[in-house]
């Protein structure tokens, strides 16, 4: 694939955040790693498609799912088989409040699929709005 298919590929991952299509699964790779923050509750490396799915089910439930997730791609940088996103999202937390925070992913595709994901959020933030009591 080439670098603007790598875009196309990444830009399809968020409408999958936004609207469920197309099925996330089939964007990733099985062997996919996601690794987050040490500072975050979440923080770890996450290895294989059935882990990251469980990550992300996990961060999805920390959301009010009766308010659609704002995802907004502000930025997109490709090299090779490298993309990097800076994405703003805006949701209600589980808790009721308003939650807006900015995020730089870097991804790696390999083979049309998302291989590799790094994820960099201001995790203090997100602990205060999604994880404090």
């Amino acid at each position: 694939m080439g670098i603007e298919d790598n875009k196309a590929l990444i830009c399809r991952y968020f409408d999958a955040i936004r609207t469920g299509e197309p099925p996330l699964p089939d964007l990733l790779s099985d062997d996919i790693t996601w690794w987050v923050p040490a500072a975050s509750p979440m923080g770890g490396l996450y290895e294989g498609k059935a882990a990251v799915l469980g990550l992300m089910q996990s961060g999805a439930d920390l959301y009010d799912p009766s308010t659609p997730m704002k995802v907004e791609l502000t930025r997109l940088v490709a090299e090779g088989d490298d993309v990097c996103a800076q994405v703003t999202i805006e949701a209600r937390t589980a808790r009721g409040e308003q939650y807006r925070n900015h995020y730089h992913f870097a991804f790696c595709v390999r083979d049309g699929r998302i291989a590799e994901v790094r994820e960099y959020v201001d995790t203090l933030y997100a602990e205060r709005k999604l994880f404090a009591c």
